[in-house]
């Protein structure tokens, strides 16, 4: 039961911290997250933005 809530815990933190390399990378340290794409602002633990995952 802690394995799996440790585990989910680590998957959403490193989602967080992706989301915040996207968005440096992108221009916008200030942001959590940017689009893998496009590089637009995203909600924290989407990858890209819906003109993009097509």
């Amino acid at each position: 039961m802690f394995e799996n809530q440790y585990n989910e815990e680590m998957e959403a933190e490193v989602k967080r911290l992706e989301g915040k390399q996207r968005a440096r990378a992108a221009g916008h340290p200030e942001w959590d997250n940017a689009c893998a794409g496009c590089g637009c602002r995203l909600d924290i633990g989407v990858e890209r933005c819906g003109e993009c995952a097509w």
